[in-house]
């Protein structure tokens, strides 16, 4: 995100000292709210919301089918809850 806003100040001709934050954050952005072909995190809980047989564990299983192989997405492998899943954002990893 903010790698995409330095190249739009450089097009503009502003005056700009360009940061390496050492991270493009747009794998997860993509992951949250996908613009393509598959549903993000947002968009499949908006769709899950409208079925009122819906539980947590329902959106999971839904992550899960749609975002598996996304490498920003973690199905959490020791479960606190049968709803959990993880947002791999942590520049470390």
């Amino acid at each position: 995100m903010f790698v995409l806003e330095q190249e739009e100040y450089q097009r503009e001709g502003i005056e700009w000292n360009f940061i390496d934050f050492g991270l493009d954050l747009q794998p997860c952005i993509d992951l949250i709210e996908r613009p393509a072909n598959t549903p993000g995190i947002l968009a499949l809980l908006d769709e899950e919301c409208w079925f009122p047989k819906a539980t947590d564990r329902t959106f999971v299983d839904k992550l899960i089918q749609e975002q598996g192989e996304h490498p920003k997405f973690q199905k959490v492998r020791q479960l606190k809850d049968k709803a959990d899943f993880c947002v791999i954002h942590y520049a470390g990893r």
